[in-house]
């Protein structure tokens, strides 16, 4: 049996411990454990019996105990593991302890792997792992717990055993996984990448075409205004209107007086005779392109060409 206690609890002072089993007489404890040169433990014989114990602080009382001595068990771990090699599975056998209510429990990992797994755990040492393969090098590791109903719940678990390395084989104390291919990790890393980079060229294309945008703005094409000028006669004003049939001069500003009336220059066509000599062009217009400045007269009314004006005439 081993009874340990805080020395920090009573500092600087050294405890005592007296124990016995059923009704024999107060023992002094045969071994003291020392921390910090103060005791802090005792260890002593077990037994199956009925344990009392007294500890002291000096003549002074400071616990006292009385149970069965099973209560307070704690199995060793379990010693002298076997392990049998099936064709997917291991079976691990031991040496039982003597002691009844107890459980083996036996967990597994490949070797490299972070977690353990549990096998079945068992009233004897004989645990069968299933699942394994024969290729694989596999950890194992072993311990025994006790039953609450037998012993109740003050009970510890034993210590695990140390870990072993085993494959079909045979013991491999350096058994080493085989690298797991760095491709997919590769290709993962290069798709990501990939489509980072797509994102960012979208982007910057997106960014671009906001400030061309800006910088230059759409102008509108003359064509859909005038059709025909620049199809058939290449952007000749004076032969386009000579072309068209019925012309409407409209000369309204957005802002105007309503009183004021809008001249309206109307041109028949092939329908009736002419007052003029087709040859000798428009009454009123040169035959020659007008210039800024140049003055025009048709129906009474004077115009001034504009040198902005969008025509050739």
């Amino acid at each position: 049996m081993e009874v340990t206690w805080d020395p920090a609890y009573h500092v600087g002072a050294n405890m005592s411990l007296d124990f016995r089993y059923n009704l024999d007489p107060l023992q002094h404890c045969p071994r003291y454990v020392l921390s910090a040169g103060v005791t802090s433990g005792c260890v002593f014989p077990a037994r199956r019996a009925r344990l009392e114990v007294h500890i002291r602080k000096g003549k002074v009382l400071v616990y006292t105990q009385k149970r069965l001595a099973t209560a307070f068990l704690k199995p060793r771990p379990p010693g002298n593991m076997t392990f049998h090699w099936r064709e997917d599975s291991v079976r691990v056998t031991c040496p039982n302890l003597p002691y009844g209510g107890l459980f083996y429990e036996v967990q597994h990992r490949g070797a490299g792997d972070p977690a353990w797994e549990t096998s079945s755990t068992k009233n004897t040492c004989n645990v069968t792992v299933a699942g394994v393969d024969l290729r694989r090098c596999y950890d194992f590791r072993a311990r025994v717990t006790t039953e609450e109903s037998m012993y109740g719940h003050e009970t510890h678990p034993s210590d695990w055993t140390p870990v072993t390395h085993w494959r079909a084989a045979g013991r491999a104390e350096s058994c080493q996984e085989p690298p797991a291919p760095a491709f997919p990790k590769l290709l993962a890393a290069c798709s990501i990448l990939t489509l980072l980079t797509s994102l960012l060229l979208l982007l910057s294309l997106w960014r671009l075409r906001r400030v061309k945008n800006v910088l230059m703005p759409c102008v509108p094409d003359p064509k859909g205004s005038f059709p025909g000028l620049f199809e058939k006669h290449g952007g000749d004003f004076q032969e386009w209107i000579n072309d068209t049939q019925h012309v409407t001069l409209m000369a309204k500003p957005e802002v105007c007086d309503p009183t004021e009336e809008a001249l309206v220059l109307e041109h028949h066509g092939k329908g009736e005779e002419p007052e003029w000599d087709k040859d000798a062009g428009i009454p009123g217009l040169p035959r020659e392109g007008l210039r800024g400045g140049d003055l025009v007269s048709m129906g009474g009314v004077t115009f001034m060409m504009d040198s902005d004006a969008y025509m050739t005439l």
